[in-house]
């Protein structure tokens, strides 16, 4: 739909007065004699139009950003993280996990408590038994940390990996 302007609004105005009077008066073919009397017919149109913005379709208008949701809100929460998202996230730093072993050469399964928060961030990753307080642990635990899952209830897991 385009914007239409005073002037043609204007011009179907005098175009509607001047059918109005062909009609009212009979301009055409007929025998004037016939005719009833013409009526009288006064139009008044203001002198001065008051000016509008015209405001193009096509322009972009600038709305105020949606409200952001706090962290905490119930509808931001999808239910508990499934066994197959968290194998997933787990699974994606395992070549993190494999260059830790690469770097240090202890062979062994290290044993790592994960705290997994409601925006799907690990908040915590410490490495139990073997490998705790070693260099390969410390590697261990900067790797898990970078893992990512979809948003959930949270959960605090643990969970083996296998550095051979």
């Amino acid at each position: 739909m385009k914007y239409v302007g005073y002037g043609a609004l204007v011009a179907t105005f005098w175009l509607l007065v001047a059918t109005v009077r062909v009609v009212l008066h009979d301009d055409c073919a007929r025998d004037r004699s016939a005719a009833p009397a013409p009526i009288p017919v006064e139009v008044s149109v203001p002198a001065v139009v008051p000016a509008r913005p015209i405001i193009p379709i096509d322009s972009e208008l600038s709305l105020p950003p949606p409200p952001r949701r706090s962290a905490e809100t119930s509808s931001d929460v999808a239910g508990p993280l499934s066994k197959a998202a968290l194998v997933a996230g787990l699974n994606a730093v395992r070549p993190n996990i494999a260059a830790c072993y690469q770097r240090f050469l202890v062979p062994g399964v290290a044993m790592v408590n994960v705290v997994i928060t409601k925006s799907g961030r690990v908040a915590k990753a410490d490495v139990t038994g073997k490998f705790a307080g070693t260099p390969t642990g410390a590697c261990i635990e900067r790797a898990v940390k970078t893992a990512r899952f979809p948003r959930s209830n949270g959960i605090s897991v643990p969970y083996p990996f296998m550095l051979k």
